[in-house]
């Protein structure tokens, strides 16, 4: 076996920098590549930085390259690489889907060429999304209610290779259809040409290090820009995972190679309502989150999604701030009750370091206040069209 050399895609992305961090910890080589406009966005590395990310680090290589270059990907594998931590796409609700496939999609089949034709390669772990199952059922639905989605439900792995979404659900969002997608591409290298990839699903990541997702909801809620929720939003169930266990589980399943063509949702333990989520975030903030008693959630979702439709309207045309996180394709998971399985991963014997979100999101939230984020309205608000990394 090769000295181990881990290549991590999206290295100044939220997963993939503490993918970067983790691996320096344990004494690793590490060659991190990123857009040469993240490697040298210096808010954002100042940031991962505070979380113990050292992009100064004696066996770190730091890279630029640009998926949708293949040529600029090449100098990555003139090296003898032996582990690719793909983390890098474009998280971004608010982007088209012609521009979520063409980085996802078509930038993914770019590394994916080159990983194959690399011979020291010996495990390649690919960031797929626990979205790839669809929007699940709820009681009006019929027989399926209260059953998670687990590895053995509907997925990119386990339908038809010219599947374009589950069986007996749909995908939400652009997002969405864009990892269904790529994850198909993954997984019919494995099965045709017997690429030795695990894919990992994470729930919605949120943590110290980033303002989207999760965290422009804590934000958000901290400015009081999101001051109610229908009284409804208790039968919702909403699901996380903590930035750092994703991490961990990839190097996790990384050192394994038993779980070559394994498929693992990352999720924590936790059941939670939306209801009791955005107020639990409302009492570390500070805030008071207040009920709506007459709109159900299901009434507030068009509400919203035209709402956001025409905020993000005027905020490309002129410029006016709007919320990052209100936008037309995240408002379909608010009207949607999610239950994830995570006995594989524990089955596998993983330990989650964040098994319950509450004690997550204390450390986050801290983290936050500490930096000043809680009141710097610039990172929950956006005047100009920007994208986020997972």
């Amino acid at each position: 076996m090769s000295q181990r050399l881990n290549l991590v895609t999206g290295a100044t992305g939220f997963s993939g920098a503490y993918v970067v961090r983790n691996l320096l910890r344990r004494g690793e080589k590490v060659v991190g590549t990123d857009l040469s406009t993240a490697l040298n966005n210096v808010e954002q590395i100042e940031a991962l930085e505070s979380v113990g990310v050292e992009f100064d680090h004696p066996n770190l290589e730091l890279i630029p390259s640009d998926l949708l270059d293949k040529e600029s990907l090449k100098p990555l594998f003139e090296r003898p690489i032996t582990h690719v931590f793909h983390t890098a796409s474009l998280f971004d609700y608010s982007a088209s889907y012609e521009v979520l496939r063409r980085i996802n999609v078509d930038g993914t089949r770019n590394l994916l060429e080159l990983a194959m034709d690399a011979d020291s390669l010996e495990h390649f772990i690919h960031w797929s999304t626990c979205g790839v199952f669809g929007k699940p059922y709820t009681a009006a639905d019929g027989s399926k209610v209260n059953i998670p989605f687990d590895e053995n439900c509907s997925s990119p792995k386990t339908t038809p290779h010219d599947a374009t979404e589950p069986e007996g659900t749909h995908l939400v969002n652009d997002y969405s259809v864009s990892k269904w997608e790529q994850e198909k591409m993954v997984w019919r290298l494995y099965e045709e040409e017997d690429f030795p990839v695990t894919v990992v699903r994470p729930a919605p990541i949120y943590g110290p290090g980033n303002n989207y997702g999760h965290g422009g909801i804590i934000l958000s809620i901290a400015l009081g820009l999101v001051p109610a929720i229908p009284r409804d939003a208790e039968n919702y169930i909403t699901t996380s995972v903590h930035v750092d266990d994703v991490a961990r589980f990839a190097i996790f399943a990384s050192d394994r190679p038993e779980l070559i063509g394994e498929d693992f949702n990352i999720v924590d333990n936790s059941i939670i309502s939306y209801h009791e989520f955005l107020n639990y975030i409302a009492l570390l903030t500070g805030r008071k989150m207040r009920d709506i008693p007459l709109v159900p959630v299901t009434a507030l979702y068009p509400i919203m999604s035209k709402a956001s439709a025409a905020w993000t309207w005027l905020q490309r045309r002129f410029g006016i701030p709007r919320v990052r996180v209100f936008e037309v394709q995240s408002a379909e998971y608010i009207s949607s009750s999610y239950w994830l399985s995570n006995r594989k991963t524990l089955e596998a014997g993983f330990e989650y370091r964040y098994p319950d979100v509450r004690e997550g999101l204390k450390d986050t939230v801290a983290w936050f206040r500490d930096m000043g984020w809680l009141t710097d309205k610039s990172k929950t608000l956006q005047s100009e069209g920007t994208s986020a990394k997972l």
